[in-house]
């Protein structure tokens, strides 16, 4: 019960080991040609947009998707409500963008009153923000954002690691410009690959406009647009030896995904995420999300009681089988715990969780009531029709 990686199905695992793909052969070039199509899907971007799929971390494809967008020295400005809020700002400073930062406190959301205020000031070329901060685990309203964005002419550019296939997306018809994100979330497979999406006419542009001045080798999408590009035709083409392995269980995973139905699969997270909410507050527990409506569906950052250890309440949970986050916000360091729930998780799941924290908390001290939480997840998810 991590925000990643999570647990992979067997499907997906056993595809991994069933052969030996060679990244030049004609099986993998169609295989990945099925995985850059699904995962436009997924993301909700027209027909046509160009998508990447290359070996790495989400990381990397947020440090890639900005150069590759957003001429050199530009104004950028981060919506920040966390620590990868904070990373767009380290990432655009390092490749020396100048960075404006507006942060939130938290467990909150910067106003959309505070972006508008600042991009009238003018000059900036992009806003960057993570659609789920991870850290906090609130979620940004993604559409508000890129019709500010649009506006005021700027590129909106989202890191999606923590939201893609859990969270409602639909970034070409929301007219959010640029989406990256990672295989180890919601998408279901083992780390290592670093995904983008251009989902706007705009971000197509820019993306023509800036390619010449980008200064890495690797990092250079015009050259990796070339590979794409071949792939889908299911053709041939190299340019860096692609993560076969990870491609493969990829496009079986977006299968799977695309095959249970988004509108499905989204409500499935926002039914687990509310019911787990309600449990950890019937236990006394506050959420680090200040108001429901931007708790996120994958992730739910929660206090801990005082005098209780995040760190010991993490290790008694994984002597149960069960394994929770340690934060990683530095402001809720050593007294919150973050629990996932994304991709493959069910209500069993939930109700496991609950009810492992509370008999590990009732163990240390803590004052909870045993079967209240409990009581309140089966209340939730009766109330569904789960």
């Amino acid at each position: 019960m991590t925000p990643g990686p999570v647990v992979f199905s067997v499907d997906v695992l056993r595809v991994m080991a069933s052969t030996i793909y060679e990244h030049t052969s004609p099986d993998f070039a169609v295989i990945h040609g099925d995985a850059i199509r699904r995962f436009r899907a997924v993301v909700g971007a027209r027909e046509g947009s160009p998508v990447f799929i290359i070996p790495g971390s989400g990381t990397l494809a947020m440090e890639v998707s900005l150069l590759n967008t957003v001429n050199p020295g530009s104004r950028v400005l981060v919506v920040s409500h966390g620590f990868f809020g904070d990373r767009w700002g380290e990432i655009a400073r390092a490749n020396g963008y100048d960075v404006t930062v507006l942060s939130s406190e938290p467990g909150g959301v910067v106003g959309f009153d505070s972006i508008v205020e600042e991009l009238s000031r003018g000059g900036y070329g992009a806003v960057l923000v993570s659609h789920v901060e991870t850290s906090t685990g609130v979620r940004s309203d993604l559409e508000r954002l890129a019709s500010i964005a649009r506006k005021f002419d700027v590129l909106l550019l989202a890191d999606g690691v923590s939201s893609v296939a859990a969270e409602p997306l639909n970034c070409s018809g929301w007219g959010v410009d640029v989406v990256v994100t990672a295989s180890q979330k919601a998408l279901e497979v083992p780390p290592g690959l670093g995904l983008i999406a251009l989902c706007s006419e705009r971000a197509v542009e820019a993306f023509n406009e800036v390619s010449g001045s980008v200064r890495g080798y690797y990092s250079r999408l015009s050259s990796w647009a070339k590979v794409m590009e071949a792939y889908e035709r299911g053709e041939v083409a190299y340019y860096a030896t692609p993560a076969t392995h990870l491609v493969v269980a990829l496009a079986k995973s977006l299968e799977k995904i695309l095959a249970e139905g988004l509108e499905r699969r989204f409500r499935r997270h926002a039914i687990l995420a509310k019911a787990l909410r309600r449990g950890l507050r019937a236990m006394g527990l506050e959420i680090v999300a200040r108001r429901e409506e931007i708790a996120a569906n994958t992730v739910t950052a929660v206090y801990t009681p005082e005098n209780v250890s995040p760190v010991e309440i993490r290790k008694a949970m994984i002597a149960g089988n069960i394994t929770v986050a340690m934060p990683i916000h530095p402001a809720l360091r050593g007294r919150s715990i973050r629990i996932g729930h994304m991709g493959a998780v069910n209500h069993n799941d939930i109700v496991a969780t609950i009810a492992l924290l509370e008999r590990t908390l009732k163990r240390m001290g803590a004052n909870v009531k045993l079967g209240a939480g409990l009581q309140a997840v089966q209340e939730a998810l009766y109330e569904e029709g789960v």
